[in-house]
């Protein structure tokens, strides 16, 4: 069906509704999960409600769109939703693992199979992508996003978007519109504190590129900004999302949000708190069922007229024909059984793994592993079939895990795993049994991090380092003899400072899902590791909010650091921005990631070197592999705009390629940086390039690259 007839239809639907009719369709209800519905039922059919949240399987399904249309005097389906954030059964790495594959390509194809296994369940919504720029470890919901980088935030959140897309028949969501990353000290549902340049140059970009994407709706947050409560915020909804991102589709609320307006302190009740989210262009109600006691009251009074009626209602029913749910809306259950933990999926979800792992040390080349080396596995996490799939894992089962130490088992049969104890509860460990193994092996191999249940929604933490007894568990490891490394399974980047320092080599493979055969296939080299960090790693808790682009200041860092023990007296100082008694780096920085050869990048020769505000500019850039390994280079450039309206960070990413290159080969490899590249909101808001001096900088990580200077006129 084309636009122009869907548009049709809404149309011709509307001006047969009643307005309890399109009230219904602005109507969301939790039903259980299974199908004894009792009064849940009774509402959806009293009320014609639009939308049902659950994770219903195919032949429940079938029997709720069958009622539900059998009720509506008109036969509309139901929007039915749920949270598919990385897998319906089969359950991809966490999306902050996989947005350190830096590879939209396969980002892409992950969230088409993602759909289509939900689809093939019943379901015709996901509330997914989350595309919450996050710098504060600290929140649990980093899991759930790309990192730190609105560049890279938006190439992800777009990919995922279109993936979505790819699958047909089931609807994409941006959340959390907006500023929800930012919560203050990391606690989840906080206000965010940003001045709208920030607001507009960092958390706004991937919303933009999922518009222009084609996300089909978008969920506000739960957070205020700017004062106001996402979900009254008519100005950063109406004005901004849907008059200058050009958003045409329906905005959902978060659950019970429009509710807790009164906790905000935004209203003094219900009845007021479900006008000004209807006003401020909230079209369905998820949760609070605010809309069905009120809105038909509010329409009685005049409050609300015909035409805002229909407006949110169109835009209900518009997604509706768009996802084709008129025509389509039974599921064939044999396709349901048969798309459940395929094979096609299970292989994309063991890719993702073996792209989302991030090798961050490697001395004395402990990695890869010989199948030949006696390898001792140690740590309550190895055979832990829950942690690796993470906090948000549909309908995802541990019991469908295969975990670290059993996926290398199936590669060598010189494995020996000893669990330590429960180190992850803070319990003393068995240093006896340990030691024993250990003379036994060549190497150690520890697996720690966090069990799935301390990170995700509502999962702040204060202190993000190793839990329990795990950091004492590994430096007592370190004092054994033997060469040893550590994987960190985590849905959130963790200050590992201390284990870093005494480890030999180190792995962070995050939440990978339930294939870790593909973890295991970085580990024994038989394929290399790309991943690179989303997200810095920082090296103490006192430095968070920690990030690459951090503001360029007056007295910028130079990099040293200076002892207390040698500032013999106050004014013996360094007036520069920078801690006194630590680093101001992070452990590992944004874009970092080793591989199993070694690769060169040369400084940017740009074609010429003054370009016209508004052309792409290009540059020819000289990778090489000086290693012994045929291997995939992770190219990123970043800028810095020298001398800017407002001050500008100190390197923005703005290009990504990967480039494959057999051991010893060497190629240039011409880059092109859209306009776009160089513009950012000024402070009457618009966006516009700045005339002047950029820097450019080629590299593998935010941390290295010679600059060149080109001029924009």
């Amino acid at each position: 069906m084309t636009k122009q007839e869907i548009e049709i239809k809404v149309k011709e639907l509307l001006a047969d509704m009643t307005p309890e009719e399109k009230i219904g369709q602005l109507l969301y209800i939790n039903a259980p999960r299974t199908f004894d519905w009792g009064e849940e039922l009774e509402f959806i059919e009293k009320y014609y409600a639009g939308s049902v949240a659950n994770d219903p399987g195919a032949a429940n399904s079938n029997r709720l769109q069958k009622r539900v249309m059998a009720a509506s005097p008109h036969n509309i389906p139901a929007l039915l939703c749920a949270d598919i954030i990385c897998g319906y059964r089969t359950i991809f790495p966490q999306p902050v693992a996989e947005a350190c594959s830096f590879d939209v390509e396969m980002i892409e194809k992950n969230m088409e199979y993602v759909a289509e296994e939900a689809k093939a369940a019943g379901l015709s919504m996901t509330y997914a992508p989350m595309m919450d720029i996050a710098r504060d470890p600290r929140w649990g919901r980093i899991s759930e996003g790309a990192g730190e980088d609105p560049y890279l935030g938006s190439i992800v959140a777009a990919a995922r978007v279109k993936g979505i897309k790819n699958a047909g028949g089931i609807a994409s969501c941006a959340k959390h519109y907006i500023g929800y990353g930012a919560c203050y000290g990391g606690r989840d549902y906080d206000a965010s504190y940003l001045s709208e340049q920030e607001l507009r140059n960092t958390y706004l970009p991937p919303f933009k590129a999922a518009v222009k994407a084609g996300v089909d709706t978008v969920m506000p947050a739960f957070n205020e900004t700017f004062g106001i409560p996402m979900h009254a915020h008519k100005y950063l909804i109406e004005d901004v999302l849907r008059g200058e991102l050009g958003f045409k589709g329906a905005v959902t609320t978060d659950y019970n949000a429009i509710d807790e307006l009164i906790n905000h302190g935004a209203a003094h009740n219900r009845e007021e708190a479900c006008l000004k989210g209807f006003k401020a262009g909230c079209d369905i109600d998820t949760g609070s069922l605010i809309f069905q006691e009120y809105l038909m009251k509010f329409y009685n009074e005049g409050k609300i007229t015909d035409e805002e009626l229909d407006e949110h209602a169109a835009r209900v029913l518009r997604l509706k024909f768009e996802l084709g749910l008129f025509e389509k809306h039974e599921y064939d259950i044999d396709y349901e059984k048969e798309t459940f933990l395929c094979d096609r999926f299970k292989n994309q979800a063991r890719i993702s793994a073996q792209k989302s792992t991030v090798l961050l040390k490697n001395e004395g080349d402990f990695f890869p592993l010989s199948r030949d080396e006696k390898i001792l596995v140690v740590g309550q996490l190895a055979d832990d079939i829950d942690a690796p799939l993470g906090w948000w894992r549909g309908m995802g089962e541990a019991q469908d895990c295969t975990t670290l130490l059993a996926a290398m088992k199936e590669k060598s049969d010189n494995i020996i795993h000893v669990a330590g104890g429960n180190i992850l509860d803070g319990e003393d460990f068995d240093r006896e049994a340990l030691a024993k193994a250990a003379k036994e092996c060549d190497k150690i191999f520890a697996i720690v991090g966090e069990a799935s249940y301390i990170s995700g929604e509502a999962h702040t933490r204060g202190d993000i380092t190793l839990p329990g007894t795990q950091t004492a568990f590994i430096e007592y490891l370190a004092t054994l003899g033997k060469p040893l490394a550590m994987a960190v399974i985590a849905g959130r980047p963790l200050i590992i400072t201390k284990e870093n320092a005494v480890c030999d080599a180190v792995l962070y493979p995050w939440q990978f899902g339930i294939m870790g055969q593909g973890v295991a296939d970085v580990i024994f080299g038989d394929v290399m590791p790309e991943g690179k960090l989303c997200a810095c790693l920082p090296y103490d808790i006192g430095q968070i909010p920690i990030y690459y682009a951090r503001p360029i200041t007056g007295r910028p860092y130079r990099g040293e650091v200076v002892e207390m023990s040698k500032k013999v007296s106050s004014y013996a100082t360094d007036f520069t921005c920078h801690y006194i008694d630590m680093p101001s780096e992070p452990l590992y920085t944004f874009g970092h990631g080793l591989t199993y050869t070694k690769f060169e990048i040369g400084t940017p020769k740009p074609l010429k070197d003054e370009w016209s505000i508004g052309e792409s500019v290009e540059f020819d850039v000289e990778v090489a592999n000086v290693g012994e390994r045929d291997g995939r280079l992770t190219l990123q450039l970043y800028i810095h705009d020298v001398a800017a309206e407002i001050c500008r960070p100190v390197k923005e990413l703005k290009y990504v390629e990967k480039v494959e290159l057999k051991a010893g080969e060497r190629k240039s490899v011409r880059v092109a940086l859209a306009p776009e590249s160089f513009e950012y909101y000024h402070f009457d808001n618009t966006l516009y390039a700045d005339p002047g001096d950029f820097l450019i900088y080629a590299s593998e990580d935010a941390a290295h690259g010679e600059a060149v200077k080109i001029t924009l006129k």
